[in-house]
């Protein structure tokens, strides 16, 4: 009685363990739309070296301009890549946007444990 019970359990435990990895380990998130406020940065200083800050803005718009991967970098410390919502890049939308305080509309995405941010919109922040 207790060999028909082995097949039952491994079944149990196999799913159990599909649905742990699915919800605690890199599950990719919903999309979700959101206003956020922080800075555009150039994603190979920052990810790199840690840069971003007045003295960099030159810097950081002549990387975007030429192609290197813009990011934002939230007031809460999180990283975000910048996507268009079509696939093409974010260098025309973000020019002279590096460093400086911006407001983004748009939908969060992840997959593969990448956070990245779908732009709607992008502006200054008002001082």
């Amino acid at each position: 009685m207790k060999k028909k019970w082995i097949p039952l359990a491994i079944a149990l435990l196999v799913v159990a363990a599909l649905l742990f990895s699915r919800r605690f380990l890199g599950a990719e998130e919903k999309p979700v739309e959101v206003t956020l406020k922080g800075t555009v940065v150039d994603m190979h200083c920052y990810v790199t070296h840690g840069i971003h800050d007045a003295d960099h803005t030159a810097c950081a718009n002549a990387c975007i301009a030429r192609g290197v991967p813009a990011g934002f970098l939230a007031d809460d410390g999180q990283l975000y890549v910048l996507f268009e919502e079509k696939p093409q890049s974010v260098k025309e939308r973000v020019k002279d946007l590096a460093d400086v305080p911006v407001t983004v509309k748009g939908t969060l995405v992840s997959r593969g444990g990448v956070k990245g941010l779908q732009i709607q919109s992008i502006a200054r922040q008002k001082t």
